[in-house]
Parts: C-alpha cells; structure tokens; sequence
C-alpha cells in the first residue's frame, strides 16, 4: 500500500484476510469523534471460517483488525466498539445469470451482490445495472 494522502477513506488489499476497509464518513449518525472503519475479509478467508464464525466471533474479529494495522500502518489505538456479523448467505459463489432485475409496469427493481457474485464488487455492479435499465 502507498498512501498518498494522510487522510485516507478506503483501502483494498491483496491480501489473503482482508479484503477492504472503509472509514465510516457519518461520525454524526453514530455521535462519534473516533475513527470508524468497517473491515470486510476476503471471500476465501471468510468461507473457511463462517461454520464456526459464532463461536469465534472474537478470535476472527482481531485477526481481521490486527491485519488492518499491520497492512495499513496506522498506530493501534484502543478499540471501543466491535461487531462482526459473519453473514453465511450473504454472498454467492456461482451468480445468477442476471445482475439486476426491473419490471418497469410496477416500477420495481432488485440489485444485491448475491446475483453477480462473491466480490467486493458485485453489489455496485448490480445497483449500477438496475440504474442502466431504470433510465433507458
């Protein structure tokens, strides 16, 4: 990683753990002063623990953030709050055959990551399909 600015937003790593970081851009909506991030393991690494995610909420919890600052360089501070919601049907290895969905008689339309795949990107590239077809 080459960071180029001292306040840096996203990151997206190759790495074998984590996938990609975010830092949260609405501290009003959690009434926080402190830095948030949401950290998000690769598909790989999250597939070879989600069966025993529940009991090992904590232990795959810090190896996702001590692989944070390890890649990122930032000083380890005190960590205030942590929630890992370890989703076992959230994603899909084999897409669909449709990234989006729109029935413009009822005006309604459906985009999620779990019809295009497991990635980080699936989710924009659905909404960004559904957007194409909404305004055709």
């Amino acid at each position: 990683i080459k960071k180029t600015k001292s306040n840096v937003s996203s990151y997206f790593f190759d790495d074998k753990i984590l996938g990609w970081a975010a830092k949260e851009n609405s501290k009003n909506r959690f009434k926080s002063s402190k830095d948030l991030w949401t950290l998000q393991s690769t598909y790989n690494w999250a597939n070879k623990k989600i069966n025993k995610n529940r009991e090992n909420k904590d232990l795959n919890s810090n190896i996702l953030i001590n692989q944070f600052f390890k890649l990122t360089g930032i000083k380890k501070t005190k960590i205030l709050f942590c929630l890992n919601h370890g989703w076992k049907y959230s994603s899909s290895s084999k897409p669909l055959n449709i990234k989006s969905y729109w029935d413009s008689s009822q005006n309604l339309g459906v985009c999620a990551d779990w019809l295009v795949g497991p990635r980080l990107e699936a989710g924009w590239i659905s909404a960004n399909d559904l957007y194409k077809k909404i305004t055709k």
